[in-house]
């Protein structure tokens, strides 16, 4: 019997492990490729047959660091889903990330593949990097006059609380992932998804590896990370506060907004949106280019 201590009684759902264990789970194959083949129109019975794995990728060089995305679903003729949870918005993460979707990208090619594969990187953000207010953006490599270079490579961020709270021209099961990973507990999962099945088979497994001692351990590890985290971010805080107090709170402000801006320019978007999107001028956008 497992003892009572063992349960998660408040569940962090976008934890590492979490997202991880319940994403590559048969329990939740129904609701995942429901939510997969809603965002990248993939045929779902494609989706519930592929191979849902860890994301460890290829070593360009022998002593070279181990690097991991969150899960790769692999599809037929070489085809790849990447899926990455970014609870928070660490240092040049969505560089991070697009880097391993294009070593992805490259490995296959590499083997002598004659079919060039097609990647698909969805970024599921707990954080608004971009300062939208659309919960679904899509980005593709474009050329100088915006047309579309390839069809090879596909990114897509989701923005979790845009689409929780926007009632307005968000797909159905997008939704209902974004509602279930903001969740904290089984009891407002339950009361949440009640009579739909594919959820409710998700939530079972939820509460299987909520009991799982050894689970929990791994579990616990990342929440331990997460409190690390926040507190470097509150020191990192006092500290830019007292070095604002030197420079000047705008500068820092307007740097981050140029840091936003260069990795649109990165996606291919349109100057005059990303002056939009981050106050900037358009001179000051053409200089990062």
């Amino acid at each position: 019997m497992i003892k009572e201590k063992n349960k998660l009684e408040e569940i962090n759902m976008l934890n590492d492990a979490m997202f991880k264990a319940l994403f590559r789970s048969m329990e939740a194959r129904d609701m995942v490729a429901s939510f997969l083949s809603s965002i990248t129109g993939i045929e779902k019975e494609i989706l519930k047959n592929a191979d849902y794995q860890g994301g460890e990728l290829p070593k360009k060089k022998i002593k070279e660091k181990g690097k991991t995305s969150d899960i790769i679903v692999k599809i037929e003729d070489n085809h790849r889903i990447i899926l990455e949870m970014n609870q928070y918005r660490g240092d040049k993460i969505f560089e991070k990330n697009m880097s391993y979707a294009f070593s992805i990208a490259s490995e296959t090619v590499l083997t002598g593949t004659k079919k060039y594969p097609a990647v698909i990187l969805i970024n599921i953000d707990n954080f608004n990097a971009f300062g939208t207010k659309e919960g679904i953006l899509n980005f593709k490599i474009r050329d100088e006059y915006g047309h579309i270079e390839t069809d090879q490579y596909h990114s897509i961020h989701l923005v979790l609380e845009n689409i929780v709270n926007n009632k307005y021209n968000i797909d159905e099961e997008v939704r209902k992932i974004a509602i279930l990973l903001k969740k904290k507990n089984l009891k407002e999962m339950e009361e949440e998804f009640k009579g739909d099945e594919k959820y409710m088979a998700a939530i079972r497994k939820i509460e299987d590896l909520s009991t799982d001692p050894n689970f929990v351990g791994y579990y616990d590890i990342e929440e331990a990370r997460k409190q690390d985290l926040e507190d470097m971010k509150a020191t990192g805080f006092r500290i830019g506060h007292e070095e604002g107090k030197k420079q000047g709170i705008e500068q820092g402000q307007k740097n981050k907004q140029m840091e936003i801006a260069r990795n649109l320019l990165k996606f291919g978007m349109k100057t005059e949106d990303i002056s939009k999107a981050t106050g900037l001028s358009i001179d000051e956008i053409k200089k990062l280019d």
